[in-house]
């Protein structure tokens, strides 16, 4: 439930739970410590053990600092959820996992929703997460029951705070995320930021990644979207552009081929647009891969991939 509304003791299965719990994985602690990690409540001070969250038969969430050797598939066995879950209560695919980085871990199966605005109410998250074919009052029933809301909430219209986190059962978000335009890839030889340009020889910005990779490596398309470019461009040399739905857009330069027109339809990681190559402003064969905001901005690709 949010913050402040809920005050009842912690259920049987809860203290059955954390006694389960030896005292050389677990410190001494009140037998209320875990609810602190409860969806009923805001998170407690420290990280829980993921033994816990097996444990424990309640829905308990909290951050998790990844360390070295972490994957999203570990994590998720580790903590008793699932792959999905963690993606879509994170909004991301974690193809890349930053050490050091924290992430919301939970032992649920589904999302566990963020409120972003105070007056958010329990009808318009409902109806927004209700998938097609499952029955509206049901669902609105399963979040109640699950996140201990009183059940006045299915006759109101029950209202969140900023910041309250509702656990949606059997909830999934396609996140639509950004892949990696190429099936492997070794290296990034230049960053996106400033550097020293090999050809005009001078400092600049440089506004993608460039991967090195054989000539004639296929090159696929980071998310689905519309070519609105496919040709010659300078210093890109043989350029696509596929503009996505979200209005944000990837270039990918220096192509040897061009697969696509201008107008196709791309699906993400399956439809071939080229094959690397180094025409235009390049000193060997390599892809430039680029992605500009909907408001036309560049921005560093590889702090995309995995997210939307």
């Amino acid at each position: 439930m949010t913050k402040g509304r809920w005050k009842a003791a912690v259920g049987l299965g809860v203290l059955l739970a954390t006694a389960a719990l030896s005292s050389a994985v677990l410190p001494p602690v009140s037998p209320f410590y875990y609810a602190r990690f409860s969806v009923l409540v805001p998170p407690g001070p420290v990280e829980p053990p993921p033994e816990a969250f097996r444990l424990i038969p309640r829905l308990i969430h909290a951050p998790h600092k990844v360390v070295k050797g972490d994957n999203v598939r570990k994590l998720a066995a580790d903590y008793g959820t699932d792959v999905r879950s963690l993606q879509s209560t994170n909004g991301n695919e974690f193809i890349f996992m930053s050490r050091g980085g924290k992430i919301r871990v939970h032992n649920g199966r589904g999302l566990l929703y963020e409120v972003t605005a105070n007056g958010e109410t329990l009808g318009g998250i409902a109806s927004r997460y209700c998938s097609k074919g499952r029955d509206l009052k049901d669902f609105k029933s399963e979040i109640v029951a699950e996140n201990g809301l009183p059940p006045s909430a299915l006759l109101a219209n029950y209202k969140f705070s900023k910041g309250d986190r509702v656990y949606l059962p059997a909830v999934y978000l396609n996140l639509d995320a950004y892949q990696m335009p190429l099936r492997s890839f070794g290296r990034i030889s230049s960053s996106f930021g400033r550097r020293y340009h090999p050809v005009l020889k001078r400092r600049i910005v440089h506004k993608g990644a460039d991967i090195p990779m054989p000539l004639g490596t296929p090159v696929y398309p980071s998310r689905s979207g519309i070519v609105t470019f496919a040709g010659w461009k300078g210093g890109y040399g043989n350029l696509v552009e596929v503009r996505h739905k979200d209005g944000s857009m990837c270039r990918y330069g220096h192509l040897s081929v061009l697969s696509v027109q201008p107008g196709a339809e791309v699906a993400k990681s399956r439809t071939l647009l080229g094959k690397v190559g180094s025409t235009g402003m390049s000193t060997g064969p390599h892809l430039h891969f680029e992605i500009v905001t909907p408001s036309g901005k560049q921005i560093n690709p590889m702090s995309k991939i995995g997210r939307k």
